[in-house]
Formats: C-alpha cells, structure tokens, sequence
C-alpha cells in the first residue's frame, strides 16, 4: 500500500473508532474501487493470519479492530468488489471470531 493509502485507512479506522459510520461509508463510496480493495484486502490479511495461527486472544485483545476489519469486508461484499466466494470465506472467518469471543466471555 501507499503511504496515502496507509493514510486513508487511517482515516478510516478513526471514523470507525467514533462510530461515525455513515462518514465512513460515504468516504468508501467515494474512494476508489481499486483502494478500496487494497485496503480491505490489507487489514483482512492481517486478522487472516492471526486467525490462520489462532491467535484468538490477541483477535479478542484487539476486537475494535476487528469489528472495523469486518465492515470493510462487509462493504467490499455488497458492494461486489470481491468475489461471492471470496465475501463469503471473509464472513466465515469473522463468524469464527465471534463465537471464539462468545464462548469465552468470562474468561
């Protein structure tokens, strides 16, 4: 990625972070189609990994993030900027998550 790409998914997470999701998702409908992309293909590949090497605790540790991650990937998917398979394996991993979280609420 750019540094002015590393620049709006910083702005982005901060947006997020607020709960200012309808800024976000103008911001995204308003940025291209291609560094969407890159960016959700970014951040999914890190929690990608982390889930990968099951490292749920730091998944966990760090779910805001991960919440963040979950709505760009959301977004790319309706908006078919990645495959049906592709959106699909990304909700499937993020349902992983979820129920890792679920199960160890009081842990």
């Amino acid at each position: 990625m750019t540094e002015e790409m590393h620049n709006l998914n910083t702005d982005m997470k901060e947006l997020f972070t607020e709960n200012k999701l309808e800024e976000l998702a103008a911001l995204l409908d308003n940025t291209g189609s291609e560094i969407v992309l890159t960016i959700t293909n970014f951040n999914y590949s890190i929690i990608k990994g982390y889930l990968d090497s099951e490292s749920f605790e730091l998944l966990k540790q760090y779910i805001r993030f991960v919440a963040f991650v979950s709505f760009l990937c959301e977004y790319a998917g309706k908006s078919q900027l990645v495959s049906e398979s592709d959106y699909q394996e990304m909700a499937q991993s993020f349902q992983r998550i979820l129920e890792y979280v679920h199960q160890n609420k009081n842990v």
